[in-house]
């Protein structure tokens, strides 16, 4: 505390001695980097389920369009085959 004027005016902003100030720093700068890691591997599981699944959709997508097309295939086959017209 300061004394102006005969009045007591309290000092603006924390009063930390360095070590401690120091030691928290590090210990604040250590969390984050762990952190930002173990984040970084929990997003990787995510990712891939998120391709897999994609690629699940898109090989679903292509499988059903290629058997409508073979379906569409053999009824124009068996539509012009002379064995089948009777």
């Amino acid at each position: 505390m300061m004394v102006i004027g005969g009045n007591r005016v309290a000092r603006a902003g924390l009063s930390l001695r360095p070590l401690p100030a120091s030691v928290l720093l590090l210990a604040a700068g250590v969390g984050s980097i762990i952190l930002i890691v173990l984040l970084s591997l929990a997003v990787v599981p995510v990712l891939l389920g998120a391709g897999l699944l994609f690629g699940f959709l898109v090989g679903t997508a292509l499988f059903g369009w290629a058997g409508i097309e073979g379906l569409a295939a053999l009824e124009r086959w068996i539509e012009s085959d002379p064995r089948f017209q009777r």
